[in-house]
Protein backbone atom coordinates (compact mmCIF):
# COMPACT_ATOMS: atom_id res chain seq x y z
CA UNK A 1 0.00 0.00 0.00
CA UNK A 2 2.86 2.20 0.88
CA UNK A 3 4.36 1.63 -2.91
CA UNK A 4 1.10 2.67 -4.11
CA UNK A 5 0.40 5.51 -2.32
CA UNK A 6 4.33 7.27 -2.98
CA UNK A 7 3.12 6.38 -6.74
CA UNK A 8 0.11 8.12 -6.71
CA UNK A 9 1.27 11.06 -5.30
CA UNK A 10 4.57 11.19 -7.97
CA UNK A 11 2.11 11.09 -10.77
CA UNK A 12 -0.12 13.84 -9.06
CA UNK A 13 2.98 15.94 -8.95
CA UNK A 14 4.21 15.32 -12.43
CA UNK A 15 0.50 15.99 -13.38
CA UNK A 16 0.61 19.69 -12.04
CA UNK A 17 4.21 20.25 -13.52
CA UNK A 18 2.61 19.31 -16.73
CA UNK A 19 0.18 21.69 -16.21
CA UNK A 20 2.32 24.41 -15.03
CA UNK A 21 4.44 24.03 -18.45
CA UNK A 22 1.16 23.86 -20.62
CA UNK A 23 -0.31 26.76 -18.95
CA UNK A 24 3.43 28.87 -19.37
CA UNK A 25 3.21 27.64 -23.28
CA UNK A 26 -0.39 28.97 -23.81
CA UNK A 27 0.62 32.39 -21.75
CA UNK A 28 3.64 32.58 -23.89
CA UNK A 29 1.20 32.10 -27.24
CA UNK A 30 -1.21 34.26 -26.39
CA UNK A 31 2.15 36.84 -25.69
CA UNK A 32 2.80 36.28 -29.48
CA UNK A 33 -0.65 36.99 -30.26
CA UNK A 34 -1.00 39.83 -29.20
CA UNK A 35 1.97 41.76 -30.83
CA UNK A 36 1.05 45.34 -31.99
CA UNK A 37 2.13 46.70 -35.25
CA UNK A 38 1.87 50.16 -35.79
CA UNK A 39 2.80 51.73 -39.54
CA UNK A 40 2.62 55.35 -39.54
CA UNK A 41 2.23 55.52 -43.83
CA UNK A 42 2.55 54.13 -47.02
CA UNK A 43 3.97 56.99 -48.47
CA UNK A 44 6.65 56.54 -50.32
CA UNK A 45 7.31 52.38 -49.77
CA UNK A 46 7.93 50.15 -52.44
CA UNK A 47 5.29 47.90 -53.96
CA UNK A 48 5.45 44.60 -55.66
CA UNK A 49 2.92 42.28 -57.98
CA UNK A 50 1.87 39.76 -56.18
CA UNK A 51 -1.09 37.27 -56.57
CA UNK A 52 -3.61 37.56 -54.20
CA UNK A 53 -7.24 36.01 -53.25
CA UNK A 54 -10.67 37.50 -51.56
CA UNK A 55 -12.45 36.80 -48.58
CA UNK A 56 -15.82 36.74 -48.36
CA UNK A 57 -16.77 38.28 -44.93
CA UNK A 58 -18.53 36.14 -42.54
CA UNK A 59 -21.27 39.22 -41.50
CA UNK A 60 -21.77 38.99 -45.76
CA UNK A 61 -25.10 37.57 -45.00
CA UNK A 62 -26.51 40.14 -42.58
CA UNK A 63 -25.75 43.21 -45.03
CA UNK A 64 -28.35 44.51 -47.42
CA UNK A 65 -28.69 43.24 -50.89
CA UNK A 66 -26.88 46.59 -52.43
CA UNK A 67 -23.88 46.32 -50.21
CA UNK A 68 -23.81 42.29 -50.93
CA UNK A 69 -24.08 43.10 -54.70
CA UNK A 70 -21.22 45.70 -54.78
CA UNK A 71 -18.52 43.43 -52.43
CA UNK A 72 -19.90 40.74 -55.37
CA UNK A 73 -18.80 42.96 -57.98
CA UNK A 74 -15.14 44.13 -56.48
CA UNK A 75 -14.37 40.49 -55.48
CA UNK A 76 -15.01 39.09 -59.23
CA UNK A 77 -13.03 41.98 -59.91
CA UNK A 78 -10.21 41.38 -57.78
CA UNK A 79 -10.11 37.56 -56.51
CA UNK A 80 -7.39 36.02 -58.19
CA UNK A 81 -5.51 38.26 -59.76
CA UNK A 82 -2.51 39.56 -59.71
CA UNK A 83 -1.83 43.11 -58.06
CA UNK A 84 0.25 46.22 -56.98
CA UNK A 85 0.29 45.78 -53.17
CA UNK A 86 2.78 47.63 -51.13
CA UNK A 87 5.34 46.10 -49.40
CA UNK A 88 5.05 44.56 -45.74
CA UNK A 89 1.83 46.62 -45.29
CA UNK A 90 -1.56 46.85 -45.83
CA UNK A 91 -2.85 48.12 -49.44
CA UNK A 92 -6.50 49.51 -50.75
CA UNK A 93 -7.45 48.76 -53.91
CA UNK A 94 -10.64 50.61 -55.25
CA UNK A 95 -13.45 49.16 -56.52
CA UNK A 96 -16.15 49.70 -58.83
CA UNK A 97 -18.25 51.61 -56.67
CA UNK A 98 -17.31 55.27 -55.82
CA UNK A 99 -19.45 58.19 -55.95
CA UNK A 100 -20.50 61.52 -54.08
CA UNK A 101 -23.30 61.77 -52.18
CA UNK A 102 -24.21 65.43 -51.99
CA UNK A 103 -26.98 65.47 -49.80
CA UNK A 104 -24.64 64.01 -47.16
CA UNK A 105 -21.08 65.97 -48.11
CA UNK A 106 -19.99 62.43 -48.60
CA UNK A 107 -17.53 60.30 -50.78
CA UNK A 108 -18.23 56.92 -50.57
CA UNK A 109 -15.92 54.31 -51.95
CA UNK A 110 -15.72 50.32 -52.11
CA UNK A 111 -12.58 49.29 -51.80
CA UNK A 112 -10.56 45.51 -51.16
CA UNK A 113 -8.16 45.78 -48.31
CA UNK A 114 -5.39 43.68 -48.85
CA UNK A 115 -2.87 42.35 -46.20
CA UNK A 116 0.80 42.69 -47.49
CA UNK A 117 2.18 41.74 -44.79
CA UNK A 118 4.54 38.26 -44.01
CA UNK A 119 1.91 37.08 -40.93
CA UNK A 120 -1.85 36.78 -40.53
CA UNK A 121 -3.42 39.78 -38.66
CA UNK A 122 -6.49 40.53 -36.58
CA UNK A 123 -7.89 43.97 -34.78
CA UNK A 124 -7.04 46.10 -38.53
CA UNK A 125 -7.49 49.79 -38.20
CA UNK A 126 -6.11 52.96 -40.65
CA UNK A 127 -6.59 56.28 -41.28
CA UNK A 128 -7.10 57.67 -44.81
CA UNK A 129 -6.71 60.81 -47.20
CA UNK A 130 -8.23 60.75 -50.06
CA UNK A 131 -8.00 63.24 -53.50
CA UNK A 132 -10.09 63.51 -56.55
CA UNK A 133 -8.36 64.75 -59.69
CA UNK A 134 -11.92 65.81 -61.16
CA UNK A 135 -13.10 67.58 -58.04
CA UNK A 136 -9.77 69.44 -56.93
CA UNK A 137 -11.67 72.24 -55.21
CA UNK A 138 -12.92 69.32 -52.69
CA UNK A 139 -11.13 68.63 -49.22
CA UNK A 140 -12.27 65.35 -47.01
CA UNK A 141 -11.69 64.60 -43.20
CA UNK A 142 -8.43 63.19 -42.39
CA UNK A 143 -8.94 62.14 -39.02
CA UNK A 144 -11.75 59.53 -38.86
CA UNK A 145 -10.16 56.05 -37.95
CA UNK A 146 -11.73 52.57 -39.53
CA UNK A 147 -11.95 49.81 -37.84
CA UNK A 148 -12.39 46.31 -38.67
CA UNK A 149 -12.71 42.77 -36.55
CA UNK A 150 -13.06 39.30 -37.95
CA UNK A 151 -16.57 38.87 -38.17
CA UNK A 152 -15.84 41.91 -41.44
CA UNK A 153 -12.10 40.30 -42.35
CA UNK A 154 -12.46 36.64 -42.15
CA UNK A 155 -9.06 35.08 -41.67
CA UNK A 156 -6.73 37.84 -42.98
CA UNK A 157 -3.87 35.55 -43.83
CA UNK A 158 -0.92 36.92 -46.33
CA UNK A 159 -1.91 38.30 -49.60
CA UNK A 160 -5.75 37.90 -48.75
CA UNK A 161 -7.90 40.79 -48.50
CA UNK A 162 -11.41 41.59 -48.06
CA UNK A 163 -13.91 43.91 -49.15
CA UNK A 164 -15.12 47.02 -47.76
CA UNK A 165 -16.73 50.80 -48.08
CA UNK A 166 -14.99 54.06 -47.01
CA UNK A 167 -16.47 57.07 -46.19
CA UNK A 168 -14.96 59.99 -46.54
CA UNK A 169 -16.99 63.93 -44.79
CA UNK A 170 -16.23 66.70 -47.16
CA UNK A 171 -14.53 69.58 -45.07
CA UNK A 172 -16.55 73.06 -45.41
CA UNK A 173 -18.66 72.19 -48.30
CA UNK A 174 -19.52 75.28 -50.51
CA UNK A 175 -21.21 74.34 -53.60
CA UNK A 176 -24.72 73.53 -53.77
CA UNK A 177 -24.54 70.07 -55.79
CA UNK A 178 -28.50 69.26 -55.05
CA UNK A 179 -29.36 66.29 -53.73
CA UNK A 180 -28.00 63.51 -56.11
CA UNK A 181 -25.31 61.10 -56.55
CA UNK A 182 -22.39 61.60 -58.86
CA UNK A 183 -20.76 58.81 -60.07
CA UNK A 184 -16.66 58.85 -60.11
CA UNK A 185 -14.36 57.08 -62.08
CA UNK A 186 -11.56 55.16 -59.86
CA UNK A 187 -8.76 55.84 -62.00
CA UNK A 188 -9.18 59.35 -60.85
CA UNK A 189 -9.43 58.66 -56.73
CA UNK A 190 -6.54 58.48 -54.99
CA UNK A 191 -6.31 57.09 -51.08
CA UNK A 192 -3.29 57.20 -48.76
CA UNK A 193 -3.33 55.11 -45.44
CA UNK A 194 -1.58 56.35 -42.52
CA UNK A 195 -2.26 55.41 -38.57
CA UNK A 196 -2.04 51.82 -39.42
CA UNK A 197 -2.23 49.17 -36.35
CA UNK A 198 -2.90 45.42 -36.41
CA UNK A 199 -2.30 42.44 -34.12
CA UNK A 200 0.22 40.29 -35.53
CA UNK A 201 -1.03 36.53 -35.24
CA UNK A 202 2.27 34.76 -35.12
Amino acid sequence: MTVIATTLVLTGCGNEETKKKDTEKQTKTVKKQDKKVKIESNEGKPQHEQLITVNKPPEMKYLDDETIDIYKQDEKKYDNTVQAITDDSITLLLGEYCFYDSAMDTMKCSVIVVNGTNTTIEELSFQASIEVKTQPNKTFEEDFTYEFIEVETGVLQPNKGFPAILGFLEKNPLEDDGDKMIKLNSQDITIQLKNIQYNAVE
